[in-house]
Formats: C-alpha cells, sequence, structure tokens
C-alpha cells in the first residue's frame, strides 16, 4: 500500500458563477458560510476516526473558492485538521484563490495572506484563466488582468514561493496568438507551475445554452489542438516541465497532491459533493447543502455513495491515470495496483507478462496506436507520444 496520504477539502462558495461553471458551488453571499464551516469541521473529526495513523503529505483547499471564507472559518478548518492529522512542516498545503477574493485593497491582502502563511499553507493556486480584460468578463470572471498581477506580487512579498496559476485557452473568438499573449503575461510573472486546461462546455451553464442557441461557436478540434501545442512549446521554451496533460511546472515544483491522485495513492476528503479514496473505496459526499449540514451534525458522515474497488478497478484506474503522466505507466506500478500490496520501490516479478495478460484483449490495438507514433509501449511500460495526447481518451479507454 501507499504509505502517503492526501487530503481533500472542498469549500463551494464563489462571488459568482462563471459562465462555463459547472461545479458544485453556490454564490456566497446567499450561502450559509459559517453553518457549513462548522460541519465541515465536524465531519474531520469524525472520519478522523477511522483515518488516524496516516502521514499527511498534502493538504489541498478547493472549490468554489476558498478564498471567500473568512480569515476566521479557513482558520477553523486548517486548526481542525491540524487537531485530527499528523501535518508535518514539509506538508503541502495548497489554498485556491481567485484574484480580487483576497482583497480589494494592498493591505486587507496582504493580511489575508499573512494570516493563510500562518496557518501554515504553503502553496498559492490562483484561477487566472485570461490576462485579457475582455476575455475576462466574457468568461464571467470578476477579476482584471491588474488584479493578478497585483495579487501575485503581494503573495511574493509575504513569502509564497509556490504558486500555481491557472490559464483558460480555446475561449470562442480568441486566436491561437491570442492565448499566447495571455499565456507570455502568466509566464512574465514567474509562478512555480501552470496549469492549462481548453475551455469545455459544460450542461447546465450559460455557455452551453449560448452554444444552444447558436449565439456561440465552439473552437473547432483542430484549432484547439494547434493552440494546445503551441502551448506546450512556449512552456518548454521558457523552463517549465510538462509532467501532466495539462500542468506544467519549474524543476522541483510539480503538484504534490495532484500526483497522489495519479499515482493511486488515498486521499481522504472533506466537504459537500466530495470525492475520496481510502482502504480501497471511494466514496462522495451528498451534495445538498442542506442535507449534509444535517446528517454531520446528528454524528454521522454525510456519505452518499462507497464503491469498494475491485483490483481490475485499481489497474485500469492506475493505467487511465498514469498515461496522464509524461513518465506514463510502468509494469510494476500497474500490477502494484491490481494488488495494492507492494510498495512502490518494491519490483512485481512478471509484470509485463501479467499487465498484459490482464489486458490481452486491448495488445492488438495498442499496438496499432504504437506503430502510428501515437503511444510508446517499451519493457518498462507505456506512455503517450505528444500526438497521442491529442487522441488520449481514445487510448484511455482500451484499458476501462
Amino acid at each position: 500500500m501507499r504509505s502517503k496520504t492526501g487530503i481533500y477539502i472542498h469549500i463551494p462558495f464563489c462571488v459568482k458563477k462563471c459562465n462555463y461553471c459547472a461545479f458544485l458551488s453556490f454564490e456566497a453571499e446567499s450561502s450559509p458560510r459559517s453553518e457549513y464551516t462548522e460541519a465541515l469541521c465536524e465531519e474531520i473529526r469524525l472520519r478522523a476516526v477511522e483515518t488516524k495513523g496516516r502521514t499527511i503529505d498534502t493538504v489541498y483547499i478547493g472549490g468554489g473558492t476558498p478564498s471567500v471564507l473568512d480569515v476566521s472559518q479557513m482558520r477553523d478548518i486548517i486548526h481542525t485538521v491540524r487537531e485530527c492529522y499528523d501535518i508535518k512542516k514539509d506538508t503541502e498545503i495548497t489554498i485556491e484563490a481567485n484574484p480580487a477574493t483576497l482583497g480589494r485593497k494592498d493591505g486587507v491582502t496582504l493580511a489575508k495572506l499573512q494570516a493563510y502563511k500562518y496557518m501554515g499553507i504553503n502553496r498559492l493556486s490562483m484561477g487566472v484563466q485570461s490576462m485579457s480584460n475582455d476575455r475576462l468578463h466574457f468568461l464571467g470572471r470578476i477579476h482584471t488582468a491588474e488584479n493578478v498581477a497585483r495579487d501575485v506580487k503581494l503573495a511574493r512579498e509575504k513569502g509564497f514561493a509556490n504558486i500555481n496559476l491557472d490559464l483558460i485557452f480555446s475561449v470562442p473568438g480568441e486566436s491561437i496568438e491570442d492565448a499566447l499573449k495571455d499565456l507570455d503575461e502568466i509566464i512574465a510573472l514567474n509562478p512555480e507551475h501552470i496549469s492549462c486546461y481548453s475551455l469545455q462546455i459544460e450542461e447546465d451553464t450559460p455557455f452551453a445554452d449560448m452554444i444552444e442557441s447558436g449565439a456561440m461557436t465552439e473552437v473547432p478540434d483542430e484549432e484547439d489542438r494547434e493552440t494546445y501545442h503551441a502551448i506546450c512549446k512556449r512552456l518548454k521554451d521558457a523552463g517549465y516541465e510538462h509532467y501532466e496533460i495539462s500542468n506544467f511546472a519549474k524543476p522541483g515544483y510539480r503538484s504534490r497532491h495532484n500526483s497522489l491522485y495519479w499515482d493511486m495513492s488515498d486521499y481522504i476528503a472533506f466537504g459537500l459533493g466530495a470525492s475520496g479514496f481510502v482502504n480501497n473505496n471511494r466514496y462522495k459526499n451528498v451534495s445538498d447543502i442542506e442535507e449534509y449540514m444535517k446528517t454531520v451534525g446528528s454524528g454521522e458522515l454525510p456519505v452518499d455513495e462507497i464503491h469498494e474497488n475491485t483490483p481490475f478497478d485499481n489497474i485500469s484506474e492506475a493505467v487511465f491515470t498514469g498515461l496522464r503522466r509524461q513518465e506514463g505507466i510502468s509494469y510494476e506500478d500497474a500490477i502494484a495496483a491490481y494488488g495494492r500490496v507492494c510498495p512502490k520501490d518494491e519490483p512485481v516479478a512478471g509484470a509485463k507478462e501479467r499487465f498484459w495478460e490482464i489486458f490481452k484483449e486491448a495488445k492488438d490495438e495498442a499496438d496499432e496506436f504504437a506503430r502510428n507514433g501515437l503511444l510508446i509501449i517499451d519493457e518498462e511500460g507505456l506512455r503517450l507520444t505528444e500526438q497521442g495526447i491529442d487522441i488520449s481518451n481514445a487510448i484511455m479507454a482500451l484499458f476501462v
């Protein structure tokens, strides 16, 4: 079994919903933030009863927009986590924070960032999405490009040495040159990590309605892929390692939390609609906020779904997530996931042969992808080529 465990905490509040957002979140001003914080802390205490004694390698506070919470509410959450789990000095603790939600005035922002530092938060992930004010308005963001530059500068002043900035590309009306200009302005801010995602049109969002009505047209796949490869090249030239399909980092700054997801390690999830993976069980919390608070208030865990992974579930998920990474998936790690009994550094005898016995029905198609230069299959394992990333879902589907 993996020795390290992550913690994910979901804060489902935003200043306003963005036009593309289908995440589980609500506008903060009309939401019960104080009551939710109390329920969240109680869930942490309840779940700690069955998950104590673990080495917590990462804590990730996501949303929504966690930075809309008051400092005192965030302090209560972090204090409860520390009270219930062994959080080391070198534990990676990330908070998502959209620009302009840390404070409108420099002094307010600096005070909030200072409070985060005192709490032990050491990684900041900011949803920049674009450095064009027109595109930000179109996306439904509340901040400006000037807010981004200001907040990154203030975060540096308060000692944040590990900052991720998110970029969305393939926005309707945006050219490849526009996307690269956005990227260049983000690179100029010198973040340690950059995440790049093409815009996805999700059901029940304003953008989905605009597509359906004909008011907006999606960017063609060919243009999306051309933009993606141009972004990859620009980031490589700027010294960023392309270590996962959508993620780029300076040496030593890969996201430790996301890496837990990709290598089949356990992660404990808290909060509304949060999904976790503990002791070979995948679980999902309820998505109704009133039900969540009522259930936790009665002393019960707010689990809506729970599923015990089979050995095939484990190896399938290991291959699916492993192929997202630059180094791909090794046969040894895949077979270790199949049994979830071997430490990562312990060799698995006959791993390659066992792997292809499990996936014998996929072998011919996998070999065809390899012959076409889309997948590399060697004595160690499998990994996508740069061209293979463009059809990664089709390749990954062979192993599901």
